[in-house]
């Protein structure tokens, strides 16, 4: 697992209860110690090489505990690691409800009580947070994150990269751009540009604020 730090907490006992196996740790925040002492922390992608040429690549797979706004982060590490033969790992909470119509990309991260509906397609290296509802129809891209019970509502199309907050509220068919910021709280009735941050109820975009994966 890339990531020692909260997201990577919360996505252990997950993992666990679906009777996988969590065999490392890579990070390379100097002074973040494992959250389990008996699993080793790897600092960083010169500690991965190291570690990994002792191994037997065939049996391992990876999950990117980066949350957003890093979406530009996950998918360049999946690429680097996907390189190097290892197995890019998905998976769901099993209170999680998962619409069979809906299409799903590499690298899905799903919290407990999720829901997603209908027809959605959601890219590859998608986090969705706890209590997150994803409507019929909704289309995310890659790299997007969706925080704590967040509201899409139908027909919702998010952008690459682009991360919706706590307890955002997105009404039915509204285009949130590439690269987006929406504050937790925020109630999108109109649809955003690329590259911004947005807040407030309605929500309307911040002049000045840009977010990381824009500058990437």
């Amino acid at each position: 697992m890339w990531g020692a730090a909260d997201q990577g907490r919360v996505n252990i006992p997950i993992l666990e209860s679906l009777e996988s196996s969590i065999v490392a740790f890579v990070d390379d925040t100097p002074e973040l110690s494992s959250p389990r002492p008996d699993i080793p922390i790897l600092r960083g992608w010169a500690g991965l090489e190291t570690w990994i040429s002792g191994q037997n690549i065939s049996q391992l797979g990876f999950v990117l505990a980066i949350g957003n706004p890093y979406g530009h982060v996950r998918q360049s590490l999946s690429k680097k690691l996907s390189d190097k033969g290892l197995a890019v790992a998905s998976f769901a909470d099993p209170s999680a409800l998962l619409c069979a119509s809906s299409m799903y990309g590499d690298g899905l991260q799903v919290m407990p009580a999720v829901v997603v509906n209908n027809d959605a397609r959601i890219g590859s290296q998608c986090i969705l947070n706890t209590r997150a509802l994803v409507e019929h129809d909704c289309v995310l891209e890659a790299g997007v994150e969706i925080g704590p019970g967040a509201i899409l509502c139908g027909r919702v199309h998010v952008g690459e990269n682009s991360w919706i907050g706590a307890g955002a509220i997105i009404r039915p068919r509204v285009i949130v751009g590439r690269n987006v910021i929406v504050g937790a709280g925020a109630v999108v009735v109109a649809d955003i540009p690329d590259n911004c941050v947005a807040v407030g109820v309605p929500a309307h975009p911040v002049f000045g604020k840009t977010t990381p994966s824009s500058q990437a």
